[in-house]
C-alpha cells in the first residue's frame, strides 16, 4: 500500500490564460518544476492525486475552458482526479477514500491563501504528515504568499514547509 501521496491542487487554465479575469502570469517553470516532482513521485511509487476545482457558472463551470488543467501538466490516464466544488479539496468528495491507508501527502498548487492553505490546514487536522512544496504553490502575490506559509508554520507544528530542491535532496 502506497503511504505517500503527492496532491496538486488546482493546476487549471485559469491561472494562466491571458483571457481569465484570474490570470496569475506565466507559470511556464513552475510547472516544468511541477513535472519533474510528478516524475519523481511516480519513480517512488506515490499515489498522485490531482484536485480539480468547479463551479456551476464562471471561469470554473464544467463547461469552461479555464477549468481544465493547464495543457503542459503531467497528468496521466490512471492518476486520480478529485473533482471539488468548494474550497475544501475534502468537503463531499472522494478525496479522503482515495487517501486510506496513506500517511505522508506532499502538497503543491494554487492558490497558496485559498485552496493549497485550506488542504493542508484540513489534512493536518486528520494528522497527516504534511510536506508543502512552497516554490510550487503560487497566488496573487509574493506577500500573500509568504504570509500565508509564515501562517502555516506558526499555527501547525510538525508541517513541513520547503522548496522542491531541498525536498529531493
Amino acid at each position: 500500500m502506497q503511504e505517500t501521496a503527492l496532491v496538486i491542487i488546482n493546476m487549471q487554465m485559469a491561472w494562466t490564460d491571458k483571457d481569465s479575469e484570474y490570470y496569475l502570469g506565466n507559470l511556464d517553470a513552475m510547472v516544468e518544476k511541477m513535472n519533474y516532482l510528478i516524475a519523481y513521485a511516480r519513480e517512488l511509487g506515490y499515489k498522485i492525486i490531482f484536485v480539480k476545482h468547479h463551479e456551476t457558472e464562471g471561469v470554473f463551470s464544467e463547461k469552461s475552458p479555464f477549468s481544465d488543467f493547464i495543457p503542459e501538466l503531467a497528468v496521466e490516464k490512471d492518476d486520480i482526479i478529485i473533482p471539488k466544488y468548494k474550497v475544501s479539496s475534502f468537503y463531499q468528495t472522494k478525496l479522503e477514500d482515495e487517501l486510506t491507508g496513506v500517511k505522508n501527502l506532499v502538497v503543491c498548487g494554487a492558490l497558496t491563501n485559498l485552496c493549497v492553505r485550506m488542504f493542508v490546514e484540513e489534512a493536518y487536522d486528520r494528522e497527516y504528515r504534511i510536506a508543502l512544496i512552497d516554490d510550487l504553490t503560487v497566488t496573487y502575490s509574493e506577500e500573500l504568499h509568504d504570509t500565508t506559509l509564515q501562517d502555516l508554520v506558526d499555527t501547525r507544528s510538525g508541517l513541513t514547509i520547503l522548496p522542491l530542491e531541498k525536498f529531493i535532496d
